[in-house]
């Protein structure tokens, strides 16, 4: 009986044995080693940091096969940072930059290019100036170096306590700006602040019909573009000297105004909306940049965008999948929420802004505001030569007719001049 008994608990564990060696291995854990691993370096502040951890959190846990590595940089020294990293052998394998560094980054050498990473469907799906900014020229081709994941844009604040409809041209802004203040309160109150810096007014350079480049990409400032060029400038200059607006080149007299409640309506950028909000509750109001009367044109601010760049030797085929799967899942619509809830503007065009993407009604109402004046913008430029030499040339013309050092025609000949001599056609 007891043999019996020892050849049954025999047969039962060689049996159960058996079954546990020719069961599926399907549920079995992947091995750490197995796994691709990449790093991404940012530079975006503490609380936007922590909801793309978020992010890369649920990439990693949905791809076990691949894991990103967040890594938080500063921002004044990312690009260098990247550009040296690279060029010594190394650096992370993804970095999220600012659109207007790709052609320093392109130019020393540290980016891959993305045609072959992310279709043309896909890019169609993002915000079209967004994209346009995430594009360097090489060779004379235009070349996709980023995936743009958020953008960047101008808009009007106001404070609707005190401006029940937002104005819808230029010439009524003004009107209202100047009705609205008292300067004879202590301090003054300014219905309108404007800083006239040259990245906040050189979108209604093409509302006046000025223009740079023409589509070719030949200097047409100090021809067709000539008559509006100057027109701008002298609007920008009786701006300047106009006593019932602050319109002024320093902008800390404008941010101090604003913190300080003495100002009612603004042109910045979107990613100040913080601030306003911070400043005027939810009484924040945000709308496109109002139109040109006088030429019934609006203006066309540029966009930048935050792009997914690749490393340059990101070469083994199985990183440049990973790479490319989380640049995928970065623009799925649900990251592109993540991000809008963020405070960030999300370029995925399937986002659409409804009611129950946002709790935040505030937040959603200037949202859809960025995304209406980014689908009328233009794509900042991101080569290193536009960087270096146009932008340089049109500062200096900007402040000179805008401070009455020369009138708006020797300002747009000199600069003409100047931009011919180094774009000139071989």
């Amino acid at each position: 009986m007891r043999c019996q008994f020892l050849f049954r608990r025999l047969l039962l564990l060689w049996l159960l044995v058996f079954i546990s060696c020719s069961a599926p291995p399907a549920s079995a854990p992947l091995n750490r080693s197995d796994r691709v691993i990449l790093r991404l370096w940012h530079a975006w502040p503490a609380a936007e940091g922590r909801v793309l951890q978020t992010l890369v959190d649920q990439f990693n846990q949905t791809h076990p096969q691949w894991q990103i590595i967040v890594q938080a940089r500063p921002a004044v020294s990312l690009p260098m940072d990247v550009a040296t990293a690279v060029n010594e052998g190394g650096g992370p394998h993804l970095v999220i930059v600012q659109s207007h560094t790709l052609g320093m980054l392109v130019s020393a050498g540290a980016l891959r290019p993305l045609d072959d990473l992310i279709s043309a469907s896909e890019l169609n799906s993002l915000i079209p100036a967004a994209t346009g900014a995430a594009r360097v020229t090489v060779g004379d081709q235009p070349t996709l170096f980023g995936l743009p994941i958020s953008f960047d844009t101008l808009a009007l604040y106001y404070n609707r306590a005190n401006v029940l409809q937002p104005p819808g041209s230029v010439e009524e802004l003004l009107l209202t700006g100047r009705a609205l203040t008292d300067r004879e309160r202590v301090p003054p109150v300014w219905g309108f602040a404007y800083n006239l810096a040259l990245d906040r007014t050189i979108g209604y350079l093409y509302a006046f019909g000025g223009r740079v480049f023409d589509e070719n990409g030949a200097v047409v400032l100090g021809d067709g573009g000539r008559a509006g060029a100057e027109r701008w400038l002298a609007w920008l200059s009786e701006l300047y000297r106009d006593e019932r607006v602050l319109a002024t080149l320093d902008g800390v007299v404008v941010d101090r105004v604003l913190q300080a409640r003495e100002a009612i309506m603004t042109i910045d950028w979107a990613h100040a909306q913080a601030e306003y909000r911070a400043i005027w509750n939810d009484q924040l109001g945000v709308t496109p940049l109002p139109k040109l009367n006088a030429t019934d044109r609006p203006p066309q601010p540029y966009v930048q965008a935050d792009v997914i760049v690749v490393n340059a030797r990101l070469t083994d085929q199985a990183e440049q999948a990973a790479a490319q799967a989380f640049m995928r899942f970065m623009i799925e619509v649900s990251s592109q929420r993540a991000l809008l809830a963020a405070g960030r503007q999300p370029t995925q065009l399937a986002l659409q802004l409804s009611d129950t993407d946002l709790d935040d009604r505030v937040q959603l109402a200037a949202a859809r505001a960025f995304r209406a004046q980014a689908q009328q913008g233009l794509p900042m430029p991101a080569d290193r030569l536009a960087n270096e030499v146009v932008w340089t040339t049109l500062v200096d013309m900007h402040l000179s007719a805008v401070r009455g050092l020369l009138t708006p025609e020797q300002a747009v000949t000199i600069a003409d001049e100047i931009l011919r001599s180094r774009f000139a056609p071989p």
